[in-house]
């Protein structure tokens, strides 16, 4: 017992030996674990405090050199050269807003000054054509139907374009006679309106729907002698040589508006276009097309070559305008203004030439390609893919040489035609009597 006390004893006091030498270590321990997280603490604290810094610096930078950016792109023209636009009377220099100066603001040597010749060429040029435009106006009126005024509760509701151009092509001793660009037969009562608003009665003498032209004439009495000074007949030029490239002005309505002027090129030339018993002569032009387009065609010289039509865009382009030229129509318009035409044989067709003759084993002459229905050709027999030789003894070389012949005639008279019928691969002459009309 004695022996297990004393045992006891000794193995609680080595226990409480332990104890205290563990104690001893964990105070050893405890306090380099605490330095050593407020080592990390102060660390982390100073890395932060530096960024900050480094932030509020950088930002302070940004904003000055941002800032002097700005400052320097609102002086205008400072260390940049630039063009600056013709002064107006809507914005003065001085009260036109900073703003502003940047849609005009351009580098001068991004601009050769070659090319600033031909600029300026080509801007003179524009504004010489235009001018030849404007001048015209003396020869202009607005072609009106008289019956068709608005009352001021319609205004806007009506269908009837009232820009029709017309122009003054001749006078005689007691009229001034007027070429309408638009086939206005349709028309009950016409009147034609000065520039200045001023209206006279105009009579309607003719019209052809094949070119969409009406001549009209107006009494010289009706006309004040102060106006009658200013009306200027203008002279025909010719569009037998005429051909692509070629600058062109057009006055009257090529937009729709009245006494409007528009300039352009012709991009393509001489298309030849059957009408009945004849042919004419059609240009293209690159000048935009508007619906109720209309108008007379000037060449650079200011003589009329030729008149709007909308009547042949297969031909001449349907986003452009085309025009009908003044060699190919003249002798028709003269006819007209003295109310007289050609006597029709109702046919349309082409001309056949030596080569196309035997490219197709036919006969020469004028091949047709449509007869109308009821005509005098229809009637007399003729048919589709005929080819006109003679007229009674008048040999038929072309639809021109056709038409000439045809004006020698009046209507009702008759005719002795010859002409080709193809039967296999063999040509049979024929011949058929036909009253003209």
């Amino acid at each position: 017992m004695l022996f297990m006390d004393k045992y006891r004893k000794h193995l609680e006091s080595a226990k409480k030996h332990e104890a205290e030498r563990y104690e001893f270590i964990k105070e050893q321990i405890r306090p380099q674990r605490k330095r050593h997280v407020i080592n990390f603490v102060n660390k982390v604290f100073e890395f932060m405090v530096l960024a900050l810094v480094f932030g509020g610096v950088a930002g302070v930078v940004f904003w000055n050199v941002n800032n002097g950016l700005n400052s320097s792109a609102s002086v205008p023209g400072q260390n940049m050269p630039s063009v600056q636009p013709e002064h107006t009377s809507v914005v003065s220099e001085s009260t036109a807003p900073e703003s502003t100066s940047a849609i005009y603001t351009a580098p001068i040597e991004n601009i050769n000054k070659k090319d600033m010749a031909v600029i300026e060429e080509q801007n003179r040029a524009s504004k010489k054509l235009s001018a030849i435009g404007d001048r015209f106006a003396l020869s202009l009126v607005n072609i009106i139907d008289k019956n068709n005024k608005e009352a001021w509760y319609q205004s806007g509701t009506s269908n009837y374009d009232t820009s029709v151009s017309g122009m003054f092509f001749k006078k005689s001793n007691l009229y001034y006679y007027i070429i309408a660009a638009a086939d206005i037969a349709w028309q009950k009562s016409s009147a034609a309106e000065f520039e200045d608003g001023e209206i006279v009665d105009a009579d309607f003498i003719s019209s052809d729907s094949s070119i969409g032209i009406s001549v009209l004439c107006v009494a010289k009495k009706n006309i004040s002698k102060e106006r009658r000074e200013k009306i200027v007949i203008p002279d025909f030029g010719s569009t037998i040589s005429v051909s692509a490239g070629s600058n062109v002005i057009i006055a009257g309505a090529p937009n729709g508006v009245m006494y409007s002027v528009m300039t352009g090129n012709i991009i393509k030339s001489g298309i030849s276009m059957p009408i009945t018993d004849n042919v004419i002569s059609l240009f293209s032009t690159d000048i935009f097309y508007t619906e109720g387009a209309n108008g007379i065609v000037l060449n650079t010289r200011g003589k009329v070559i030729g008149f709007i039509t909308d009547s042949y865009k297969s031909a001449t382009g349907k986003s452009n305008i085309g025009f009908i030229g003044i060699s190919s129509i003249i002798d028709i318009i003269n006819g007209m203004a003295i109310g007289t035409s050609a006597p029709h044989l109702g046919i349309e067709g082409y001309d056949v030439d030596e080569n196309t003759a035997r490219t197709h084993n036919i006969d020469e002459g004028v091949y047709l390609s449509a007869i109308s229905p009821g005509s005098p050709a229809y009637s007399g027999g003729m048919r589709v893919a005929d080819v006109i030789k003679f007229i009674d003894d008048k040999e038929v070389t072309s639809l021109t040489a056709l038409h000439n012949i045809l004006k020698s005639y009046n209507a009702g008279d008759t005719v002795i035609v010859t002409f080709s019928r193809k039967s296999g691969k063999k040509n049979n002459i024929k011949k058929c009597r036909i009253a003209l009309e």
